[in-house]
């Protein structure tokens, strides 16, 4: 292999903890053999080619990418795709509650990057999805008995109203 991949002394010492000597000795052999004829040491890439090639690869491949984060997504990549789970859940909202609905997801967005600021624990991503979900099943409930506003959602039922 004339130039070797950034993680290749990572891997083989991933290999040597986790696996057999002799498998661990197997399986980097076949490893790089795998980088020449795939031209390539991505990843992505060279899992797609074990994948199609060499299959009894594609688990230590895939353990040592994920154990050393080879395999996270670009950054930003998380934030975009949670943002667009947010519009889609906000976008089910009636549109008359929505508005606030929009106000309440920024103000969790704001407190997670405050909190980040800070140094302190934000929020999750997954955790302000589970809230905005609290909020639309609240929303859609009091759009089907007939209420136009959250200001009507707090009123007492009649059979509990004082008498």
């Amino acid at each position: 292999m004339p130039t070797p991949p950034s993680w290749w002394s990572d891997l083989a010492a991933h290999l040597a903890e986790h696996r057999h000597p002799i498998y661990a000795a197997d399986v980097v052999a076949t490893i790089a053999r795998l980088i020449l004829t795939a031209t390539t040491s991505e990843p992505r890439t060279l899992l797609a080619h074990a994948r199609n090639g060499t299959p009894e690869l594609v688990g230590a491949l895939t353990d040592f990418f994920r154990t050393h984060g080879h395999l996270d997504p670009p950054p930003g990549l998380a934030d975009q795709r949670a943002a667009a789970r947010r519009a889609r859940r906000i976008e089910a909202i009636p549109a008359l509650l929505r508005p606030q609905v929009t106000g309440f997801a920024d103000f969790l967005l704001l407190q997670r990057e405050q909190a980040q600021q800070l140094g302190l624990r934000p929020n999750q991503l997954k955790t302000i999805e589970i809230r905005l979900d609290a909020v639309r099943d609240l929303a859609v409930h009091l759009h089907a008995e007939g209420h136009m506003s959250w200001a009507g959602g707090t009123r007492r039922p009649e059979h509990l109203a004082p008498v």
